[in-house]
């Protein structure tokens, strides 16, 4: 399973219909979803780890399972800010813009400069993304190494 056909194949063989209404319930574009579980795509993902260049095809994919598998797949050490940023504007949906972008963002080398950025973005689901990368850069990033006073003024 190494093309983003058999991987998209895989994706739509794991799909629920029922899922499918609770993640639009929830903000998910009903069009561009399969209704995977996370458990699903974990296995999905175990048989892809490491395939950078798949992860960034799944992303382009638009489809929201394939964006969020993507997220579990790619490497942040591995991504440039283009493509972050590339990601962090084509989030469709909460789930994208708070948990996938974000955790790939956070890894990588980017993740403050990214984060102080998106989060002045006026598109909700961008500026969320930027919350999230920098809660996330917070999170991993040993508190010597942290600005307190900006700390301190994004609490503000």
């Amino acid at each position: 399973m190494k093309t983003v056909a058999a991987v998209m194949s895989a994706l739509n063989k794991k799909g629920n219909p029922q899922r499918i209404q609770t993640f639009a319930n929830h903000g998910a574009p009903k069009d561009t979803l399969f209704g995977v579980s996370v458990a699903d795509m974990k296995v999905i993902a175990r048989q892809i780890k490491g395939e950078q260049e798949l992860a960034l095809e799944l992303y382009d994919t638009g489809n929201s399972d394939a964006m969020y598998l993507a997220g579990i797949v790619a490497g942040g050490k591995l991504m440039n800010k283009k493509q972050l940023g590339h990601w962090a504007r084509n989030a469709s949906w909460y789930m994208i813009s708070e948990y996938s972008v974000p955790g790939v963002a956070t890894e990588s080398n980017h993740a403050r400069d990214l984060g102080l950025k998106w989060i002045t973005r006026k598109k909700e689901l961008v500026a969320s993304c930027g919350w999230n990368t920098l809660a996330g850069y917070i999170t991993v990033t040993d508190d010597a190494n942290l600005d307190i006073e900006e700390v301190n003024a994004l609490l503000e």
